[in-house]
C-alpha cells in the first residue's frame, strides 16, 4: 500500500505539473535531495510555492519523512501551514507515515497542532491514532493535540 501511495504522489508530481524550477525543488524534496533544495532557494525559488496539484516541497519533504529537507525548508521561510489539496498541512503528512520527528520539527516550527485534516474532521492526533502510530500520538498530545469531536 505505501508503494502504491508513493507512486501515486510521484504521478501526481511529475504529470501534475510542468518542470519549472519550483517543481524541481519539490521533486527533489520528495527524493531527500538536500543540496538540490537549497540550491533552488538560493536561487530564489519560493520555499511555500505549489505545485498544480497542490502541495509544496514541505508537504512532500514532511511526508516521506526527510528531516534534513523540512529543516532548510522552515529555515528558508516554508509555512509549517499551508493547506494542500486534500486540506492537510504538512505535519498531517508526516502524521500519516508515523515520521515522529518531522512531526516534532513541525509542531516547533510553529504547526496548528490542531488543524483539521479537509473534510475528514480529523485532527493530527486522529489520524495518529487511526494509523497506530502510539509515539506520534504520545507527542501530539505532549504538544497540546486534541481528538476532534467525531
Amino acid at each position: 500500500m505505501k508503494k502504491i501511495t508513493i507512486l501515486i504522489l510521484s504521478i501526481s508530481i511529475i504529470t501534475g505539473c510542468k518542470s519549472s524550477p519550483a517543481v524541481l525543488m519539490h521533486q527533489a524534496a520528495f527524493y531527500g535531495n538536500s543540496q538540490a533544495v537549497q540550491g533552488y532557494l538560493d536561487s530564489g525559488v519560493d520555499p511555500n510555492s505549489m505545485t498544480l496539484s497542490g502541495t509544496t516541497s514541505l508537504h512532500s519533504a514532511a511526508y516521506r519523512g526527510n528531516a534534513i529537507v523540512v529543516e532548510i525548508l522552515l529555515k528558508n521561510g516554508a509555512n509549517p501551514n499551508l493547506v494542500d489539496g486534500r486540506g492537510w498541512i504538512p505535519l498531517h503528512q508526516a502524521v500519516d507515515q508515523g515520521h515522529v520527528g518531522v512531526v516534532d520539527m513541525l509542531i516547533q516550527a510553529g504547526s496548528n497542532v490542531n488543524a483539521v485534516m479537509g473534510g475528514s474532521g480529523y485532527t493530527a492526533l486522529d489520524w495518529s491514532d487511526m494509523r497506530q502510530w502510539p509515539n506520534v500520538s504520545d507527542l501530539i498530545r505532549k504538544k497540546g493535540g486534541v481528538k476532534s469531536a467525531q
